[in-house]
């Protein structure tokens, strides 16, 4: 935050700072224990979501591909969390949990619910009780009002809705993938103008950004693809053959109708457009930072910042026959990107224990001096992080992903996606428990993830310390749904219903085909 020019106006904003204070020993939000030890001087507070984005797919955690040169050098002004994972494995229960703090059994913002309970306090609230200035900037639509996440933010602006269908479109149907550039981004641009124009610098700050490039359907500018493609030409025929005009469905429908497998001269297309979105979203994080940075002087003694960079989960790519984020609790989709920079995180460290998701709602309040609700889960990550630690993640019965399909879909290749998932990480070990509705164990995975990272071979559960085991069982307890039935379906407008579909979680057409004669990507231009 920028110093305030005269002793008068920093006098008046600490007094505000110890009203508000006052105020907040009075009125303890639910579910807190004691009162708001809000700090005389509190933190601004910066956090980037990287929709999508799969961490063993970025050169910040050692790809060797140059797909995240920003992250590379903010990480070596940051600490680097290498055994991050998320809640789930799509966007509205990660970004549940990282709000409230806790799982998505707790918080309902998952496959049954489709929107987070406003029984629970929500991070800005929080926040803007405690007198930050609140500003929140979405390209995803789940997390708006529609998934129940905009409450408490002062300032917010739902950036997909209306506006993403029209981008992807534009985007798919232009041969030359030319983009204007990361400080002109749709996304970026409004934060930009909003730092510039409405910061007030006499309040802390706490600002949200979601970036949903790294999502499918993978459209990369050239700038971006041109690292990892070598033509023009083969960018646009990946395009046409995979989701022309952006729909990105017709390749899930291919993929899991298991009519038209997928060849490896198509998943590495995929793969290399994957990796030019992750390229562009490292320069559009560039972006961020550098107005962020520029919005608060970190040169101030008197204020500390904080900036976290995180993804919401990971992305599939043929890892165990999957695709996207779907059906699944492997660790290419709920293992997750994490830097945080500010005091108490060390420069160029890499922290190699376990942590989650929920930890990040959990320092923010710490670092703003606020206390934890009595149901939170996460720990500050600024302090010690316990080497036995176990975290878990979830996937109710799957009702949002299995209605993108059609009628017509084979319902024979759909039938091993109708269970719930749960799955429990330690320190060495990870179990993956499959179950129906009625709550009847499917079958159970067990992975050596220090042994096999990429989770190839399952474990007869004698080879398994039985401690170790019996650690991981309980902690499936706690992340598992429940039982339970939404009463009724959210209702959706027009504007919401074509964002989704841009999102490639609603249907509205039978598939035709998602690979047009001619069009497959060439191996010898590889």
């Amino acid at each position: 935050m920028r110093a305030l020019d005269a002793t008068h106006g920093r006098d008046i904003h600490r007094g505000r700072i110890r009203i508000l204070a006052a105020v907040a020993a009075l009125l303890v939000p639910l579910g807190t224990t004691g009162c708001q030890d809000v700090r005389s001087n509190p933190p601004n507070i910066a956090m980037i979501v990287l929709d999508t984005a799969r961490a063993d797919r970025l050169s910040l955690y050692g790809y060797p591909k140059p797909t995240s040169p920003f992250l590379e050098r903010f990480g070596a002004e940051s600490t680097r969390f290498d055994r991050a994972y998320s809640s789930s494995s799509w966007t509205l229960p990660s970004h549940g949990s990282l709000f409230t703090g806790v799982s998505p059994k707790i918080h309902k913002g998952n496959q049954t619910f489709s929107k987070v309970s406003g029984a629970l306090p929500l991070l800005a609230e929080q926040l803007a009780d405690a007198g930050y200035q609140t500003a929140g900037f979405s390209g995803n639509i789940w997390i708006t009002d529609h998934g129940g996440l905009a409450r408490g933010f002062e300032h917010f602006e739902d950036l997909n809705r209306g506006i993403y269908a029209e981008h992807t479109k534009r985007l798919a149907q232009d041969f030359s993938g030319a983009a204007p550039p990361a400080e002109d981004h749709y996304v970026v641009k409004q934060v930009r103008t909003w730092l510039n124009n409405e910061r007030d610098s006499e309040r802390p700050l706490f600002l949200f950004v979601n970036l949903v490039e790294p999502h499918l359907p993978y459209l990369p500018s050239w700038e971006a693809a041109r690292h990892f493609i070598p033509t023009r030409g083969i960018r646009w025929k990946t395009i046409q053959r995979f989701y022309p005009d952006s729909v990105a469905r017709l390749v899930i429908y291919r993929h899991y109708g298991r009519a038209q497998p997928l060849t490896e001269v198509e998943w590495d297309a995929l793969a290399r457009m994957y990796e030019g979105s992750l390229r562009m979203t490292d320069d559009l994080s560039r972006a961020l930072v550098a107005a962020i940075d520029a919005a608060i002087d970190r040169a101030d003694d008197e204020n500390e910042s904080y900036v976290f960079i995180l993804s919401d989960h990971g992305e599939n790519l043929g890892d165990h026959g999957h695709f996207t984020h779907i059906f699944n609790l492997y660790d290419s989709n709920i293992r997750i990107v994490l830097v945080a920079r500010g005091p108490g995180f060390e420069a160029g460290a890499v922290e190699e224990r376990l942590v989650h998701i929920t930890d990040i709602h959990a320092t923010v309040l710490a670092a703003a001096g606020l206390d934890l609700p009595e149901n939170a889960q996460g720990i500050d990550l600024r302090g010690t992080i316990p080497s036995d630690r176990v975290v878990a993640s979830s996937l109710e019965y799957p009702r949002i992903s299995l209605d993108i399909f059609p009628a017509s879909a084979s319902q024979k290749t759909l039938e091993p996606y109708k269970v719930e998932l749960a799955a429990a990480v330690g320190p060495r070990f990870k179990l993956i428990r499959s179950t129906t509705q009625d709550g009847d164990v499917v079958r159970e995975e067990i992975y050596d993830l220090l042994q096999d990272p990429d989770e190839t071979e399952t474990l007869d559960s004698d080879d398994v310390d039985p401690d170790a085991l019996d650690r991981l069982r309980s902690a499936l307890g706690d992340a598992a749904g429940s039982s339970e039935r939404a009463a009724e379906e959210a209702s959706m407008d027009d504007d919401v219903l074509e964002s989704l579909r841009a999102l490639g979680y609603v249907r509205d057409e039978e598939p035709t085909t998602a690979a047009p004669p001619g069009t497959e990507p060439n191996r010898a231009e590889h």
